[in-house]
């Protein structure tokens, strides 16, 4: 539990402070999307945007970061967080893709808090979302979106798609996912051999094939 008055504190940043013209002293762009934000907040939470918003860059000089690789939405997600340490999932798709999505954005702008925050809820809802058709997407995404060596989501998709392989290799969508997505099927593939053994995930405790 944080200290007392943290709740109250963390509300009002977030509902008085979070994209209004209160004190804030920069905009981030995104499309057609324009977020006022406070330099103090991105700062405290990401070393890559203190650095363009105090270093030699347009972006200091401006007080404007433009970000042309993702989503509105989920560039709103990681404002969100930035002001509530909490994000909604705003854009109605599956919850498993969007955290893989704010996973990748929390990743590239040095975002530590919010890259494990996101990574939980990707655990969590692909624990429970296995068996839906949007999970083979959500693999596609976490192989597309981080490199071989983060293995944060990408030993989560495995270690579950081992827990159920036996249901998955029925459907088509994971098929799909093993002919085309090499670096999926080469992570998996090794632990298929007979001469794995049994161990416990260290991730879910549940027991996998190594």
């Amino acid at each position: 539990m944080g200290p007392k008055g943290f709740e109250r504190f963390l509300s009002s940043l977030n509902n008085d402070y979070f994209n209004t013209h209160m004190f804030s002293d920069a905009v981030v762009v995104c499309e057609d999307q324009e977020f006022k934000v406070h330099r103090l907040v991105l700062a405290c939470h990401s070393k890559y945007f203190e650095k363009q918003l105090t270093g030699n860059w347009k972006e200091s000089v401006e007080k404007r970061i433009e970000i042309r690789d993702f989503d509105p939405g989920i560039v709103e997600s990681m404002l969100r967080y930035m002001y509530s340490f909490n994000y909604n999932n705003i854009q109605g798709v599956s919850s498993m893709v969007y955290d893989a999505q704010v996973y990748q954005i929390a990743d590239k702008y040095d975002i530590p808090t919010l890259k494990e925050y996101s990574k939980d809820r990707f655990s969590t809802a692909i624990t429970a979302g296995w068996n839906m058709d949007e999970f083979p997407l959500a693999i596609n995404v976490v192989y597309e979106s981080t490199p071989p060596e983060d293995r944060g989501l990408r030993d989560l998709v495995v270690e579950t798609s081992l827990l159920h392989l036996d249901t998955l290799l029925v459907k088509d969508g994971f098929n799909g996912i093993l002919r085309t997505n090499s670096d999926f099927s080469a992570d998996l593939i090794p632990f298929l051999s007979p001469k794995t053994s049994i161990k416990e995930c260290s991730s879910c405790h549940k027991r996998i094939r190594r």
